[in-house]
């Protein structure tokens, strides 16, 4: 997996804000990718209404809410996100890029995020009449996601994320609708969940995600789980990204990924490497003490994972 980046993604100026251009300083020499517009597949998950909404705040550099901001190339920025995630759909590469996407919504921007680069990424492949798999590990419901989705056969969403956090959804009963009914899986991690839980997660649920059977798998990955992190209470260590590629590759052909959160500007660069380096079946490259969950915590877990067998159980062999 090789890293796709443009640093057409440090011109989305958000001042003094947790998402900022900072996020990417240590990759700031990395060779860079030319990225084609990509403005044409915006339409594939997003309404007209929506890019104009996005394309005039940059315009004239307004924020959207109170948390996702633009600046003057916030547009050109998200577009070429967009880009970069198609680009690494169709490379097997990571999408080393910002602003994030899963927070955005067909209709809306939200939760720092423009466009939902992933879901274009996504849907273009489905398109084709490949079934796709997004396993999204931010530590935050990937909300926008998992909506644009939530009535698909196609496109399997999967997330691992902190609860209650925002945007406080993601529950274990929120399985799909329609055709999609079985196809959106929550599994919401109590605050300070470790290592051991985590991938615990990752290893229970794979089984069912195999029987899905995924042309193709895409990864928001978000490292806002890092202990390090300021805005989430949860508390991994390298080990669990960097154990979560090995996982993953084992089990998949086709994987690429997106870079969503992760806002401790020290951690999240190492956290980056550790999870590239599983996926390459490297050595992992930094190292720390694993991280452990207490007895209240696996207990959550427990009945978290039994609530989400017993949804899934009327659609895939539990």
């Amino acid at each position: 997996m090789q890293f796709i980046y443009n640093d057409i993604s440090l011109q989305h100026k958000t001042g003094d804000h947790p998402e900022c251009a900072e996020r990417l300083a240590h990759f700031a020499k990395l060779t860079q990718t030319k990225l084609v517009d990509a403005s044409e597949f915006l339409s594939l998950v997003h309404t007209e209404k929506h890019i104009a909404v996005v394309k005039n705040a940059a315009a004239r550099s307004l924020p959207i809410d109170p948390d996702t901001l633009t600046s003057e190339k916030s547009y050109e920025a998200a577009v070429a996100g967009v880009s970069a995630a198609i680009l690494a759909s169709e490379t097997n590469g990571f999408s080393l890029m910002r602003p994030p996407g899963h927070h955005s919504y067909a209709d809306k921007a939200s939760g720092f995020c423009l466009f939902n680069s992933i879901a274009v990424a996504a849907q273009k492949q489905a398109n084709t009449g490949k079934k796709v798999l997004i396993f999204d590990f931010d530590g935050h419901f990937g909300d926008g996601t998992s909506d644009i989705f939530y009535e698909s056969k196609n496109v399997l969403y999967w997330s691992i994320h902190q609860s209650p956090a925002f945007p406080y959804k993601g529950q274990t009963y929120e399985v799909g609708k329609g055709k999609g009914k079985g196809f959106n899986w929550n599994i919401p991690l109590s605050h300070s969940c470790g290592d051991d839980i985590f991938l615990d997660a990752i290893k229970s649920f794979l089984p069912l995600a195999e029987q899905f059977q995924p042309d193709i798998v895409g990864i928001s990955a978000g490292f806002d789980g890092h202990h390090s992190d300021p805005l989430l209470e949860m508390n991994l260590s390298f080990h669990s990204f960097y154990e979560a590629g090995i996982l993953l590759q084992k089990k998949f052909k086709n994987i690429f990924a997106v870079l969503e959160g992760g806002y401790n500007l020290e951690y999240l660069p190492r956290c980056i490497e550790c999870f590239v380096a599983g996926m390459n079946e490297e050595e992992i490259p930094h190292d720390e003490p694993r991280t452990f969950s207490d007895l209240n915590t696996v207990t959550d877990y427990k009945e978290t994972k039994a609530a989400l067998r017993r949804e899934l159980s009327p659609y895939w062999t539990v």
